[in-house]
């Protein structure tokens, strides 16, 4: 059992608690989701409870925690590691050595597990999350959803009494994250283990928890089950959005749930959703028989596709497919056969220079863009970079649509995963852009942080932008695609309408396009016009 009683926590120089007075009991064997805005303290719960706050972090805490009878605000973290197994939601960030196995195999060393022992607990972890193929890879060489399925695996190879997960799907495909999801539920049922899971994308979760631990912004917190805690949060699934809309009690919790009545059904007024037109905007993009190959294995195969101006073009697919390879070969990040013009110009006769002028390219992980001491010296280097002059520009007012106006002389790598993705992403596109490559822009986003998001690209498409957007959140893709590609082992195995994509390729459907199967609806908006 994990109690905690009146814990409360302040980074060093924080001028108000992230954790306040917080008490609750979570039993043994049970799943709880963690949920709630950004900035309401999730992460450094789950970080209390294996001893990484305030051992790591400094700061001060108060209050008691006690996790199967120890102590980890007296322990510290090496002291825990046994007992509790901990999934950072940056992956990239826990990794120690440069292959899959030596990172998995790290922990066991440390705990002094016999060889024969070690190889086969390595050999079942690789296994549960399908990445035996992977096993001699460099962690640098693979996908960021392969690298979280690793950083899962290095967890629970200890065999933790407690497992914490921060985000532990937001970087898988929905088949994958589903079957994780799957797999720790298992794992939870065969060895009474305890999980603690902190998600954004609660369609996905909630199936599978026990409880919700709701962390609310005025500190204080809801701890129950689905059915109790549910009506009172802001941040709820489609399902649950569209079952509130129209009084349906109890809340369902998958679209199986969702009462098929005859009256709820005369309500909606079913109509079938009309598929969007084709544009006539010009082309600004177009590929032709890209191909790319690393060794002897194609990574792309004979990729042809064109955007237009003012278009949002979503790319889907499951990890490892050739997605971030595709946007990474147009900017001539990586070799590749094929032609590629970039606003009726052969890319072969333009210097990278030239091409980066025209399109930003946001990557998975943001760190790999900020260097600078505040979010606005990240936006002068653009502008030197690029050639523009600043001295008129009023980057506060720049940076109010990305939500970071109040954040602009803070240090990037201090701020939140989330707040570092807009950050990167107002740096790539401050020089204006007519095309932009966004690479899973909202990891690490609550729900108002996409809301704003998707605010902002359909400002840019209605300015002429064209976006090329990859992303496994499709409840997010569906709000705003224009078309979509999916993207299967190096191949188009689809592109068109959304209305298609989100409903007739099970591992993409929507909620609302699973509890309303032939209208045409793939979000709540288009059940309930005024969302």
């Amino acid at each position: 059992m994990i109690k905690i009683k009146n814990l409360s926590y302040r980074y060093p120089l924080g001028t108000k608690n992230v954790l306040d007075h917080v008490s609750l009991e979570i039993q043994k064997g049970t799943l709880t989701l963690v949920t709630g805005a950004s900035g309401t303290g999730k992460s450094t719960l789950l970080r209390c409870i294996n001893g990484l706050v305030p051992h790591f972090s400094g700061g001060t805490i108060s209050g008691e925690i006690q996790v199967f009878g120890a102590d980890p605000i007296a322990a510290g973290v090496e002291a825990m590691a046994q007992t509790v197994g901990f999934v950072f939601q940056e992956p990239e960030a826990q990794f120690i050595f440069d292959t899959v196995e030596d990172e998995i195999a790290f922990s066991l060393e440390n705990a002094g597990i016999p060889r024969e022992e070690m190889e086969r607990r390595i050999q079942d972890a690789l296994q549960i999350v399908k990445l035996s193929h992977l096993r001699t890879k460099n962690i640098a060489e693979i996908s960021g959803g392969e690298q979280q399925k690793v950083a899962i695996a290095s967890a629970l190879v200890t065999q933790p009494m407690v497992l914490l997960l921060d985000e532990p799907t937001s970087q898988l495909d929905p088949i994958s994250a589903d079957e994780m999801l799957k797999f720790i539920l298992d794992l939870k049922i065969r060895l009474n283990l305890t999980v603690l899971i902190s998600e954004h994308r609660l369609e996905r979760l909630l199936p599978y928890v026990d409880f919700i631990l709701n962390m609310c912004a005025d500190r204080t917190v809801i701890f129950g089950t689905p059915q109790e805690v549910l009506p009172f949060m802001e941040q709820v699934p489609p399902i649950v959005e569209i079952a509130k809309h129209f009084g349906i009690s109890p809340l369902p919790l998958t679209p199986v749930d969702f009462p098929k009545e005859d009256f709820v059904q005369a309500r909606l007024n079913l109509k079938k959703k009309q598929l969007p037109t084709v544009s006539t905007q010009p082309i600004c993009l177009s590929i032709e028989g890209l191909s790319t190959r690393l060794n002897d294995h194609w990574i792309l195969k004979d990729i042809s596709l064109q955007m237009a101006r003012g278009e949002i073009l979503v790319l889907i697919g499951p990890n490892g497919g050739g997605k971030t390879t595709l946007l990474r070969s147009v900017l001539k990040m990586i070799p590749c056969s094929g032609r590629v013009e970039l606003n009726g110009i052969n890319a072969e006769n333009l210097r990278f220079s030239e091409i980066i002028q025209e399109i930003a390219y946001l990557p998975q992980n943001p760190n790999d863009l900020l260097f600078a001491a505040s979010v606005i010296d990240e936006l002068k280097i653009t502008l030197t970079n690029h050639k523009q002059g600043f001295e008129k520009l009023d980057f506060k007012d720049f940076l109010k649509p990305f939500g970071l106006d109040k954040l602009g002389d803070h240090y990037p790598r201090d701020l939140s995963v989330g707040e570092r993705q807009r950050t990167a992403l107002a740096a790539v596109t401050i020089h204006n852009p007519s095309i932009i490559f966004l690479d899973e822009p909202t990891r690490g986003m609550d729900y108002h942080a996409k809301k704003r998001l998707g605010t902002l690209f359909q400002q840019w498409r209605q300015q002429g932008k064209a976006i090329l957007l990859i992303t496994h959140d499709v409840e997010f893709a569906a709000i705003l695609a224009d078309r979509v590609i999916i993207l299967e082992e190096g191949q188009i195995i689809f592109s068109g309408a959304p209305q298609i994509a989100f409903t007739e390729f099970p591992a993409y459907q929507t909620q609302t396009a699973r509890i309303f199967p032939e209208t045409g609806w793939v979000t709540s908006g288009d059940v309930i016009p005024e969302i």
